[in-house]
């Protein structure tokens, strides 16, 4: 495969979960964790993946990453929601004097 092609499936990995945290949709968030999971499973029931340290610990990096991705995403929306909340504070309290 192409390395600029790899590059853009990671980037679209990134967004997908990202947006799934941003819009806090659990289901939407889990699709790729999962789908990771059993690509896993199915290297590992193959005997593409061995019982050495890569390979114990890839799938646990993988899925720390994908959570993590989708839990930005959530923070990103809480920091956005109170930055205009903040906003909204400030004006009332124009508003007042």
């Amino acid at each position: 495969m192409n390395h600029l092609m790899e590059i853009a499936i990671i980037g679209v990995i990134i967004a997908f979960q990202t947006f799934a945290g941003y819009r806090e949709n659990k289901y939407l968030g889990a699709i790729l964790p999962l789908a990771f999971l059993a690509a896993v499973g199915v290297f590992l029931y193959r005997g593409a993946l061995g019982f050495n340290f890569k390979d114990i610990v890839m799938p646990f990096i993988g899925l720390f990453v994908l959570i993590m991705l989708y839990q930005g995403g959530k923070e990103s929306r809480k920091s956005k929601i109170n930055k205009e909340l903040e906003k909204m504070k400030a004006k009332d309290i124009s508003k007042r004097k």
